[in-house]
């Protein structure tokens, strides 16, 4: 009875260590993967973190961006025609020509408002004009027209050549075009 109850104490002695190695490996499994788990949380809050950053960062380079354009705008402006609708600017457009024209000695012969046409943020405003003067002074008014304050285009120049008895002028066909900002674009 001895030998029995000493083999029982040993079974149960054998059988709680192997409890308590079954129940130290289940708590070292449990460890083991909730510390992966929470390097893997600690590993996503960092790419948050990078992530957040680089926002920030690119939101400065945006809002530098922003200032400069805002800075730069109004000059921008400058170089527009200043009427609020295509017929005011094109008005304004022709009274530049006829005074780069007269400081010239040249006589617009006539003048003709073309359609507008749109150019993104944009409505381009021609103006095309009919003149006969020499090449010296053709040659003057395009450069004047090209240099000028405002942007300007010429998109189209036509020539024909003019002979009179002492002296060769010519006939020229020239569409200018001056730009407004599109009031269907406007933020």
């Amino acid at each position: 009875m001895k030998k029995s109850k000493e083999k029982n104490k040993k079974s149960l002695i054998i059988l709680g260590v192997a409890a308590a190695l079954l129940l130290f490996a289940l708590g070292l499994t449990y460890f083991i993967s909730y510390n992966n788990d929470f390097t893997v949380r600690i590993e996503g809050k960092k790419q948050k973190i990078k992530n957040c950053s680089s926002i920030i960062e690119k939101k400065g380079g945006k809002q530098a961006r922003l200032e400069f354009l805002q800075n730069n705008i109004g000059s921008f402006n400058q170089k527009l025609l200043s009427g609020g609708t295509t017929a005011v600017a094109a008005a304004e457009l022709q009274t530049i020509l006829n005074d780069m024209a007269s400081e010239f000695a040249l006589t617009i012969q006539s003048q003709r408002i073309l359609s507008t046409k749109e150019r993104g943020n944009l409505l381009e405003v021609p103006v095309q004009i009919t003149t006969q003067c020499s090449i010296t002074n053709l040659k003057e008014l395009l450069y004047m027209i090209e240099a000028y304050e405002k942007f300007f285009s010429i998109s189209k120049l036509d020539l024909r050549s003019i002979r009179g008895r002492e002296r060769k002028d010519v006939k020229a066909s020239i569409d200018v075009s001056g730009f407004i900002l599109n009031p269907d674009k406007m933020l």
